[in-house]
């Protein structure tokens, strides 16, 4: 339960950490490296949970978007990526929870399958809602090479999760493990 709130509360904050980039009009964010950190640390469940917080929060009109939130913002052509960081968020808690040791290479590994599930949700959707909603004329292969900044930087960041990921997995699960035992004497 409090893993869920931590996630929920630093997908908030990874959304306002905000860096204008000068090329494509959506701000440069945090969140998704925090969505990996959720899957990897909480699991697949656990992850899912703050993630589908986060965004109900969001839809509710609560301020935890980096731009106006509200249930408009589904037509945003950014929402799609906040379905993927649900999907994201199990798909790396599953690869996490089924690879026996967890090593950084392996949380790579399930980072890297969460951050393709992002992109290929969040360019899809964009794409859609540019043309059939927007009624902008934008190509997908634009949509990809304008995300291509973000991905970079995702991939830097989600190696660095990946590490970190290890070290704090093995402290989360000793205090879980503490907690347990305490619990039955």
């Amino acid at each position: 339960m409090v893993l869920i709130a931590l996630f929920t509360a630093l997908m908030v904050v990874g959304a306002y950490i905000k860096i204008p980039n000068p090329f494509f009009p959506v701000f440069i964010t945090f969140q998704t490296v925090f969505c990996a950190l959720s899957g990897l640390i909480s699991g697949s469940k656990n992850g899912v949970k703050s993630i589908v917080i986060y965004v109900l929060m969001g839809l509710a009109g609560l301020p935890v978007f980096s731009t106006p939130s509200g249930p408009q913002y589904i037509f945003q052509p950014t929402f799609g990526f906040l379905l993927g960081f649900i999907a994201a968020a199990y798909v790396i808690g599953r690869i996490s929870e089924s690879c026996g040791e967890f090593t950084v290479t392996k949380a790579f590994l399930a980072s890297f399958s969460g951050l393709a599930v992002i992109y290929i949700i969040g360019i899809i959707y964009m794409y859609l809602i540019n043309r059939l909603y927007m009624n902008m004329q934008t190509t997908f292969v634009a949509l990809v090479s304008g995300m291509s900044l973000y991905f970079a930087k995702d991939l830097f960041l989600f190696a660095i999760a990946s590490v970190a990921s290890v070290k704090i997995r093995k402290r989360v699960l000793l205090i879980s493990n503490r907690s347990i035992t305490r619990g039955k004497e």
